[in-house]
């Protein structure tokens, strides 16, 4: 390893959305939470104009909205967005599915056979952060195998949006669904594409129907918090 080498360094615009859009996937910025630029700036040891540019690029991916009176917030969450997202995703990662089916190898298999057997030891232990890890982990390995780029794009750019419905609805108990990834594993290795297809796209409602319900016992609460 050469230890010349000097570390990667990113502009202040960059580190700063991507830090405001850590705290607000992981939930440290609740829904409804003002996000006052001075007190951003201040916090992030930056100034306010990549501040202003990083605010712009998360207000064009919607995780952040500008009020009537031109301050920003964190975007509010809805069991309306949540069925929306979720069907979305169902949709592209049946496709996903069914084209990881048809091009797995035998490598690929055992990849996913190790992710999805931690997703099951994971939930039965009680870790959810555990469980969340390693079915990230799944999804993006099929990502890799189905070589779907434009389909894995979108899946993308709505996973961060769905993560924090998954932070959110915390309490979800996985182990219910959590051996819904060795069923679909089974059809990927069998390469029944229709089958893996169907399954994936039940496997994501199943867990549509999970975070509904969870957000709608809290949402109330959530979105009508005062800061």
């Amino acid at each position: 390893m050469n230890k010349n080498i000097a570390p990667v360094r990113i502009s202040a615009k960059d580190y700063a959305y991507q830090e405001i859009k850590r705290r607000i996937l992981n939930c440290e910025y609740k829904p409804n939470q003002p996000l006052a630029e001075e007190e951003l700036a201040k916090e992030l040891k930056i100034s306010r104009t990549p501040l202003r540019e990083a605010m712009q690029r998360l207000e064009l991916e919607e995780l952040v909205v500008r009020q009537t009176n031109g301050r920003l917030k964190v975007a509010p969450v809805s069991a309306q967005e949540v069925r929306e997202l979720f069907l979305v995703r169902s949709m592209l990662e049946g496709i996903i599915a069914a084209e990881a089916a048809e091009k797995c190898t035998e490598q690929d298999v055992r990849q996913l056979s190790y992710f999805a057997h931690m997703i099951k030891e994971t939930a039965q232990e009680g870790d959810m952060e555990a469980v969340s890890q390693f079915g990230s982990q799944f999804h993006t390995q099929l990502y890799e195998v189905s070589q779907n780029k434009t389909a894995v794009k979108i899946l993308r750019q709505l996973n961060d949006h769905i993560m924090r419905y998954r932070r959110l609805a915390h309490f979800i108990d996985t182990k219910e669904t959590s051996f819904e990834h060795e069923v679909i594993l089974d059809f990927i290795a069998k390469k029944d594409k229709k089958s893996a297809e169907s399954m994936m796209k039940k496997h994501v409602l199943n867990a549509m129907e999970k975070a509904v319900t969870a957000l709608e016992q809290s949402e109330d609460t959530i979105n009508e918090s005062e800061y």
